[in-house]
Order: C-alpha cells, then structure tokens, then sequence
C-alpha cells in the first residue's frame, strides 16, 4: 500500500515544475535587504541609498518592472495590493507605461549626475567628452511668412509663399525704390486719365462682344482659319506642346482632320472638332517670332487675336453637357487652360480653372487605374489615353499651384494610375487590343517627358504643400536634404539626343529648378550675416544661370513656347535682386526723391505702415566671393530682362512685371568702380539716387514708345492722345547709359542693341526721336497684366507696386 506522497508523486499532474515551490518577488531593493534595513521602495534609486551615496548599488528585482503600478509619487505599493497581469490580456497599460518612462527618466538623470562629477574632477583644456560637441545644435533664423494679401472686403487677392509675388512683396526696399522714381521722374497725371478711358472702352468692347457671343456650332465653324492656316499651326503644335504635355493622339488627330475637311462626319462631331482646331491656333498664335509683328492698343495683334478664339471656344464649351463626359471634352478643356496660359489670359482664374478641370478628372475616376476596377469596359486606347491626360491635368494644377502660392489638389489624394508608357503615338490605336511594352527611358518618343515627370511628381507635390504650409517648421538641414533629392533627379536627366526633344529636357529641369530657388533664397539673403548659408548664396546663382541658360538655347532655336507659358524669368529676377541687395554693404541715399504729392496722387489713401529707409548698395570689399558672385548676378539680372522683354514684346502683356525687374536692376550695385575697402565707400558720395530711377524709367517708356510706334492702325484715337499726352508730360531728354544699372554699356535710342531683336519695326523709334516725339511711357494697360486684383488702385500706386509690410 503505497503512501501519500508516494500516490502525489504518480499522480498524471505530478511534475517537477508544479512541486517547484515559487520564489517569492523581493519588494525592497537588494541593498536595503541585504543590510536589513527599510526601504521606502522608489525606483530608479530608494531614499536610503540616496542619502547614504550608495545609488549606483540600489536595484530591485526585474520582474517588479512588468507588474508593479506606482503611486503618483513614484512610490512602489505593496505586494498584496496588486496582482500580476494575466496571460494574453492585451497591450499594457498607460499607467504602466508611464510608470516606465519616468523610471528611465530617473536613471538617466542620475547617471548624468555621476558623470557631470566624474568630468568636474578631471576636466582639462584637452580632455572634452564628445557629448558636447554631438550635441549642438546651430541656432535656425525665423523666417517670416511670405505672401501677398491685397484688397478689401470679398474683394481679396492671397498669393502663399511659393509666389514669385509674395517674394517681391516682401521687397520693401524695391517698393520705396519705385515708388519715390515715380514721384521724382513720372507726371503721369494726364497719362492715368487716358489709360482710364482706354481701359474703360476696351472693357465695353470685350463686354459687348460677349454678349453677341451664343457658343453656337455656326460660330465655331466660322471662327475656323483657312486650311493653310490650319495646317501650319496644328504642325507646330505637335512640334512643341505634343512634346510634354499630351493632350491629343496625332494619327488620331490627323485622321479626324481630313475628314473634317472633307466634310465625312457628322455635325455634332464636326463641332467639336472644330473647337479642337480653334483651340490649337489660340495656343501656338504667339509661339514664333514674327518680322511683321503689331499692336493694337497694348496687346500685340495676333494676341488679340487668340484671345477672341479663346472666349468663343470657351463659350461653345460651356453650353456643353457634363454628363456624358468623353475624351474629346477632357482634351478641349486641357486644350484651353494651356491656350488661356500662354497667351497671358484670365491669369487671375488659372488656378481655379485648372482645379474645376483636376475635379472633373477625379469624378471620374481618371486618378485610378481602371484594369482591375473596370474589367472590359476601358479598352487599351482609352486606358493609354487616360494616363496622359491625367498626367497633364495633374502638371498644369501643379505648377499653377506653385505660382498662386497654394497647395495643390493632388496633395494628399490617394492615386494609383500608372505613368503613361514610353511609346510613341503611332505604336497603338483606337483598335489596338494590347498596347505594346514600354520603351527604354533613353529612348525619346512624344510620351518621355510624362514618363520621366511622373518620377519627381511625388517630391514636386510633398515640397509643394510643405513650402505653402504657415506652420512649417523647416530647417536648414531639412534644405540640404531636399536639395541633395532635387540635385539627385536632375543629374538622373536623360540626354536625348532628338531635336524634338529641346522644350521636354527644357522643361524637366525648369520644374525641378525652380523648388532650388524657392527654399535657398531666404537663407541666401542672410549669407552675409552667417558663413552658413554660403551655400545657398552660391546655389542660388548657379540655379539662376541655368535656367536662363535654358531660356536663352529655346530663344535661339525660335522656341518662345516656354517663355510665354512659364513664370520663371520673374522669379529669377526677384530672387538676384534680393540675395545681391541683402548681400552687399548699403549707404542711405543722400539726394532722396521727393515726397510731394502729384496730380494724379491718392489724397485720401492713409499713410503707409511701414517706409523701408532707401539705401544704396555697393560691392563687397572683404570678401572675394561674394562680390564674384554679386557681379554675377547683376549680369544675370541684366539677361533676365532682356528675356522678359522678349515676353511683352511678342504678347502685349507683362508690363509691370517688367517696370519691377528694370526698378530692381536699377537698385542694384555699380559693377565698374572698384573699391579698396569699406571706409572708402562709406567716404565716397553714392550714386546719384535720382539717376538710377531714371534710367528704371527710361528702360521702359522706350519700350513703351516702341509698342506705339508698331500700332496696327497708327491714326486710332487712343495712339494718337496718348502720343500727345506723353510728349507735354515726358519732354525730350538724352538716354546715354540707360542701363539698369551704373556702369552698363551705352545704349543708343533707349535699348540695347546687342540684343536680339524679335522685332525689326523696334528701329523706328530712331526716326521718332529725330522728329522730335520723345521718349513715352505707359502704351499699355498694365491693369489687367498681373495675377492680381487690382481694382481700385490709384495710378502711382500700381506703378509704386506699394505693398506695406503691416498688412502680415
């Protein structure tokens, strides 16, 4: 008979581990238990052990860590009051993790206590711990928001901080400058009451051609040019926005286009193709130089005439149903933002436009890839035809984004549409059943430059809503971190060899440039004040030098597609002018303009906020590179208006941006007189303030005279009151060196004539002044040019361009 023990020990639950009696959890720390004394049990170090120096011996045991809760005051509670927690119960709690944490706290503090002894004890001249040094942080500067608010009431304007305006808002220097040249040289007096009435009978005119307009198919068949026409433009077309932006299917195109001719289809397809024609002449209308080019009023002649093709289409398009949506209707809609875009029309609308299209789009699913969501009902054409037209959508509400300042749609929207393949229009169809396997990306076709944005599309959009968020908080290593991402994209640019490929490489390095100019430029106008940001300073020139270069190599090769589209010349030039003026020594203007009110002055506007003091810039003395890189600028500068110049001549438009990038020329240092050092430029008398305004104005009044000297109809009332205004207000004066700046080369008859002239007419200015007429100023209505609401400023102060800094 066995015993009791003996049957506990066969029992079938019997094991060693279960017979193995538990040790118990020590609750004290060792050491106090070790010495058997009390111990108030707090962790990381007990009372006891503190008081007695004996912290670095105090530990308890491990497995309190997993269990024990705390009190509010870090005091350990007893072992009855608590129990461990069950297997599997879920995630720990917060009061446990909290509990950890300021354990850890507690050690850490405690050990860098110890060695904060150790290192008083043997700290030497040559013995630093290198925590000191890991350990520090360069002091950020606070960058201000940049951006422009202007207007009263509902009848506002915001452009955010990736605006080239914006940045020229916060120019105060540049608007004193314009300003106080207006006052002392302008008696615009007379001249603001004839642009008034200009602009008043031009707007009636556009008024009352409106509301002949019905957007019927009669107009839109009438509207369309002759074939020879036709044929010519729609040539270019292909040969330049077909390049980048897709929009159309050229055998498609072209197959529809002889059966339009013929008269093969029906009247509702005709229609609508004949939108498509007249849209394709408004866009390339301005794209090549033309010998015989003219105004009528401020606005060239085949401008004006893109414009009436564009209204009329757009009216047609409107009367159109939104319910049925084809491919036809995204393509006319594409076809009229790159057209309003070009052409410099309803600048101020862009960015809502081209979010009504991105929401049209997105309705319909053109951000999805349709294979697995639409089985057999999108075939292969459309699926191709898809993508790149959601490319396009998506790069002209991008890039509109980036000029208004204001995050894009796409940022933040779910898409997973693939990029449109490497192949060329004619490898597929509208009956083609497999589309063919994409090309390599050294290989060009008319689909590359889609298939090569589609890669920085993801960094263009994430910089884009980082840089046009107030609550940013950027660093300078977070720039150099994307701009070692931007400069890593652009050195992957493939070297295509086609010559189709000039406007594709063009604008794939513009689009990426253009975000290293934004984020180096504020820390580039502190270079001079922390060796820090030199850098930037030079990465800004350097960006600066190759998107002009680019411009200047389309220009050459005829290409003026790019210069029209794209805002980048202004954006240029507001960045050197900043980073020279920030970065060169200034003396304050000893002949300062004066402020007397003229005729046409705003009596009743209240004084400005804020009257930046007007200063004179010089070179640097002490230091080498800065001055190299200043005198770069400058030249630079100088290519940047004679690039913009070749803007308003060819369209009619632009002109205050251009008044503002000859102001800024004028303020900019003189690049011929040396100087030895900072004393003998503060000894020596500075330029004479009232000159470098004058030859500002002289830049443009005789480019004003130029454009009245090309009307289409010189005897028209306006030209013929304006000449007359201009000649009483604006008496014959000499134009030797009417550069921008001191030390610019002599320019004969008011421009420089080693720069090549679009226009051959712009010689008649010669004979102008020999007969007596002068120099004039303001052939144009500058009210309506820029992205801004204007209405409601007075005369001097749109020419002023006066943005008080206290409207932030």
């Amino acid at each position: 008979m066995s015993t009791r023990s003996e049957s506990r020990d066969h029992s079938p639950d019997a094991s060693p581990e279960k017979r193995a009696s538990k040790k118990r959890k020590v609750l004290s720390c060792y050491a106090c238990r070790s010495r058997k004394m009390k111990c108030d049990r707090i962790y990381p170090v007990c009372g006891r052990c503190q008081k007695t120096g004996r912290a670095d011996q105090c530990t308890y045991d491990p497995r309190l860590l997993e269990e024990l809760p705390v009190n509010s005051d870090g005091h350990a509670e007893g072992a009855q009051s608590y129990a461990p927690p069950e297997h599997g119960s879920g995630p720990v709690s917060s009061d446990l993790l909290t509990w950890k944490l300021r354990m850890q706290e507690r050690r850490i503090e405690s050990m860098e206590k110890k060695l904060a002894s150790l290192n008083g004890a043997n700290d030497s001249y040559l013995d630093f711990p290198s925590s000191r040094f890991d350990d520090f942080e360069p002091e950020e500067p606070h960058l201000r928001e940049e951006m422009m608010f202007r207007g009263k009431g509902f009848k506002t304007q915001f452009h955010g901080s990736t605006s080239a305006l914006s940045s020229l808002a916060t120019f105060g220097e540049l608007q004193a400058f314009t300003r106080e040249a207006i006052i002392s040289h302008g008696n615009f007096g007379r001249i603001r009451e004839d642009f008034i009435v200009f602009r008043n009978r031009r707007k009636a005119i556009l008024k009352e051609r409106r509301l002949k307009m019905h957007g019927s198919d009669d107009e839109i068949y009438a509207l369309v040019p002759d074939k020879s026409v036709v044929d010519r433009e729609a040539a270019l077309y292909f040969r330049t926005w077909e390049t980048s932006y897709r929009i159309l299917h050229e055998p498609t195109f072209w197959k529809q286009y002889h059966a339009f001719w013929e008269r093969r289809t029906n009247e509702e397809a005709s229609a609508s193709f004949a939108a498509v024609l007249i849209y394709v002449v408004a866009v390339t209308k301005c794209l090549e130089p033309k010998e015989d080019n003219v105004f009528v009023g401020d606005s060239s002649a085949d401008r004006e005439a893109a414009l009436d093709l564009i209204e009329s289409g757009d009216a047609w398009l409107l009367r159109q149903n939104r319910k049925h949506l084809t491919l036809q209707f995204f393509q006319l809609h594409c076809l009229s933002l790159l057209a309003k875009r070009v052409n410099n029309l309803k600048c101020k609308q862009d960015w809502v436009a081209c979010g009504d299209v991105m929401r049209l789009a997105i309705s319909s699913g053109l951000h999805r890839n349709p294979k697995p969501l639409a089985i057999g009902r999108v075939s292969e054409y459309d699926r191709e035809m898809r993508r790149r037209l959601w490319l396009t959508i998506v790069e002209l509400e991008a890039q509109s984004s980036l000029d208004c300042g204001i995050q894009s749609s796409v940022c933040g929207l779910y898409y997973d549409v693939q990029p449109p393949s490497n192949i060329p229009d004619e490898a597929f169809s509208p009956e083609t059943h497999q589309i063919p396997a994409s090309r390599p990306v050294e290989h060009f076709t008319s689909a590359s430059f889609q298939n090569m944005a589609a890669r920085s599309l993801p960094l263009r959009l994430h910089l884009l809503q980082l840089l046009n968020n107030p609550t940013t908080d950027m660093h300078y290593t977070d720039v150099l971190h994307y701009d070692g991402q931007l400069t890593s994209l652009l050195s992957s640019s493939p070297g295509w060899t086609d010559p189709r490929a000039a406007l594709p490489l063009a604008l794939l390095e513009l689009q990426l440039r253009q975000y290293l100019l934004i984020i180096h430029r504020p820390y580039a106008r502190l270079a001079a004040k922390n060796q820090r940001y030199s850098y930037s300073f030079t990465a800004c020139i350097d960006v600066a030098a190759a998107m002009l270069a680019s411009y200047e190599s389309l220009i050459s090769k005829g290409i003026l597609a790019v210069n029209h589209f794209r805002s980048d010349i202004l954006r240029v030039a507001a960045t050197l002018a900043q980073v020279v003026y920030y970065n060169c020594p200034s003396t304050t203007a000893q002949e300062p303009a004066p402020t007397m009110p003229t005729p046409a002055s705003d009596t009743t506007k209240p004084p400005q906020a804020h009257t930046p003091e007007l200063k004179i810039p010089h070179l640097p003395t002490n230091n080498f590179l800065a001055a190299t890189l200043c005198t770069t600028a400058i030249n630079l500068l100088e290519k940047a208006r004679q690039l913009f110049e070749h803007k308003i001549t060819r369209l009619g438009t632009g002109y205050m941006e251009y008044w503002l990038v000859c102001a800024a020329l004028g303020m900019m240092p003189a690049t011929d007189q040396p100087a030895t050092s900072i004393s003998s430029i503060m000894n020596v008398a500075p330029d004479d303030f009232r000159s470098r305004g004058k030859k500002a104005l002289d830049r443009v009044t005789s480019h004003c005279y130029r454009v009245l000297s090309m009307q289409k109809d010189p005897e028209n009332s306006f030209a013929s009151s304006l000449r007359t205004t201009i000649t009483v207000a604006s008496p014959v004066t000499p134009m030797s060196n009417a550069g921008g700046h001191a030390g610019a080369p002599p320019m004969a008859y008011g421009w420089d004539e080693s720069m090549p002239t679009l226009l051959p007419g712009a010689s008649g200015m010669a004979g102008a002044l020999a007969e007596g007429k002068g120099l004039v100023g303001g052939a144009f209505d500058g009210l309506e040019d820029m992205q801004v609401d204007l209405s409601g400023w007075a005369f001097p102060d749109f020419w002023a361009f006066d943005i008080p800094n206290g409207g932030f």
